[in-house]
């Protein structure tokens, strides 16, 4: 037998995903960060090797290495904003 619904409790929208609770949410969300956290670190470290490598090719010591860490700075603290700001739904 199917328990029944209670009137009074709120109903979840189907078309949004469901939010854990408790303590599962938290590490939810340690894990989330942890991973925006490596994914900037990553980025800023590829194309500050990928600068480097290229300033040892052209003999254009430490230039590209500065536009590579820049770069990847930038990248990265665009993709942590887009990540962590709630996204606003279509007003259309």
């Amino acid at each position: 037998m199917a328990p029944a619904h209670d009137p009074d409790s709120p109903r979840r929208d189907p078309s949004q995903p469901a939010q854990p609770s408790g303590p599962y949410s938290a590490q939810a969300d340690v894990g989330r960060y942890a991973g925006i956290g490596i994914q900037f670190v990553v980025v800023v470290v590829v194309f500050a090797f990928a600068g480097r490598w290229l300033d040892g090719k052209l003999g254009t010591t430490p230039w590209l290495l500065v536009v590579g860490v820049l770069l990847g700075s930038l990248g990265s603290t665009i993709a942590l904003i887009r990540a962590v700001t709630p996204s606003k739904p279509d007003t259309r």
